[in-house]
């Protein structure tokens, strides 16, 4: 569909009670903004990753930010935090309230992410957290929930040393929530069977990769293992019980710009993601998209019609989405996804929404 039509789509789908994964068309680099239900007071938006200070403040006026929770620097390098630092004073002119800063502690020597980390300290209204695997909170109806680093991982940064790419802080969104039972189901009803029954096809998973690789997702799959059913009498696992998959997800940032080095395809059978999102520059420099990832990619879909990879920007020009939006509708089965189709020097054209 053309702009105008993509834009009357996203105008008809993107409800309040709608959580939204921008991920901005900055070439090889990342900015995401994730805009969360606006049901419970402001509207509120994260900031995760900021090549491009000027497009991430431009989509935020555009989305009608009103309060930030959350600012996180996956990791150190420059693509990934060069624009935090000018977000962050934009917001403080506009009166925009932001609570938290999260960031992986890796110690990394460069100017960029000194200054950030300086003005942080001497700004101590913004919350400075760093977050290791299994830390969560919930914003809007939204689990936000940090899969790595890995503390084992964390402790080495001083010590044996962990490549700053497997520092990344990878998160996943699970909206609604699942901690509770619903509470509308009658004692009768309340059994594990139709508890999954009623919860099924309710809930939306979303992973952002970060730049993370191999040994970050060695300890991600470890930390968080699969429970699957099985016909062998001779494990001691009920055949009946529900499988347990907590790394499945319906749209996976793929890490590192999906370079040969950020996943592997047994982790990508693991994620089983419907739709799969790069960052990626027209003509990158540096090969991405790697064909080895996106032919892991292909492998999980090629029962499909769509494989579901989306690019912002790629060396086919068939396969330039721009500035990507992923919406997530309260109770839908799928999520709804948009390419804006701008190039990386311009902003992106959202509908207006505000």
């Amino acid at each position: 569909m053309d702009i105008e039509e993509t834009k009357k789509a996203i105008r008809k789908n993107l409800k309040d009670s709608t959580l939204s994964l921008v991920v901005l068309n900055v070439g090889d680099g990342d900015a995401i903004i994730v805009r969360f239900p606006f049901k419970y007071g402001k509207k509120a938006c994260a900031v995760v990753d900021c090549y491009n200070a000027e497009k991430t403040i431009a989509a935020l006026k555009a989305l009608g930010t009103e309060t930030i929770p959350l600012i996180c620097a996956t990791h150190p390098h420059y693509d990934h935090t060069k624009g935090l630092l000018k977000v962050i004073k934009w917001c403080i002119q506009e009166g925009i309230h932001i609570d938290q800063f999260w960031d992986s502690g890796f110690r990394h020597v460069s100017k960029t992410h000194y200054d950030l980390i300086q003005f942080l300290r001497d700004n101590p209204s913004i919350n400075m957290i760093y977050p290791t695997s299994g830390y969560e909170t919930v914003i809007n109806r939204v689990k936000v929930l940090v899969l790595s680093p890995s503390i084992m991982l964390k402790n080495r940064y001083d010590t044996f040393g962990t490549n700053i790419n497997n520092a990344s802080i990878v998160l996943k969104l699970e909206y609604p929530p699942k901690d509770i039972a619903p509470y509308y189901l009658t004692t009768k009803k309340v059994s594990g069977e139709v508890l999954a029954e009623e919860e099924r096809l309710k809930q939306y998973s979303i992973i952002l990769g970060g730049d993370a690789q191999f040994d970050a997702w060695s300890r991600i799959t470890e930390e968080f293992p699969e429970l699957q059913k099985t016909a062998n009498r001779g494990q001691m696992i009920d055949t009946h019980v529900i499988e347990h998959r907590p790394l499945r997800c319906q749209v996976l940032k793929v890490p590192h710009h999906m370079s040969k080095h950020g996943i592997s395809l047994e982790v990508i059978e693991t994620l089983n993601p419907r739709y799969s999102i790069a960052s990626c520059s027209n003509q990158s420099k540096h090969g991405f998209p790697h064909e080895l990832t996106v032919l892991a990619i292909e492998d999980i879909r090629k029962k499909k019609k769509d494989n579901g990879m989306r690019f912002t920007g790629h060396r086919n020009s068939e396969k330039r989405s721009g500035t990507i939006m992923a919406l997530f509708r309260e109770n839908a089965r799928r999520p709804l996804v948009y390419g804006l189709g701008e190039s990386f020097s311009k902003p992106a054209p959202f509908p207006e929404l505000v």
